[in-house]
């Protein structure tokens, strides 16, 4: 939903990057932002197809914890894509709050 929060994609058939421990760390960050990030779950049954991106294969060959976000559209892939204005604010909420918290955060997640 547009205007709802940042979208984090996940399928089990891994066709997009995220996985428990990348999406831990989202889901941590995003409620450490100030103010807190709303996050919408996508998540394609395991039966279904769904388009993938190239993100599987760059985490896979890079080494380096990778996870799949969006921001909610009308109209991907058309002449007129249409997204919220607000959800470009909390990226910028997103962003700073991983830029100056994250390798604070893995670094604990690893020590425990």
């Amino acid at each position: 939903m547009m205007q709802k929060g940042i979208v984090l994609k996940i399928n089990a058939n891994q066709s997009y990057t995220t996985d428990a421990v990348s999406a831990s760390i989202l889901r941590v960050l995003a409620a450490n932002a100030t103010p807190p990030v709303p996050l919408q779950d996508f998540i394609v049954k395991q039966d279904g197809g769904c388009g993938s991106t190239i993100g599987p294969m760059i985490s896979a060959k890079a080494g380096i914890k990778t996870i799949d976000i969006g921001a909610p559209s009308l109209s991907m892939h058309s002449i007129r894509e249409t997204m919220g204005v607000v959800d470009c604010l909390y990226y910028k909420f997103l962003f700073h709050v991983f830029l100056t918290d994250y390798t604070k955060l893995s670094h604990n997640m690893l020590a425990e």
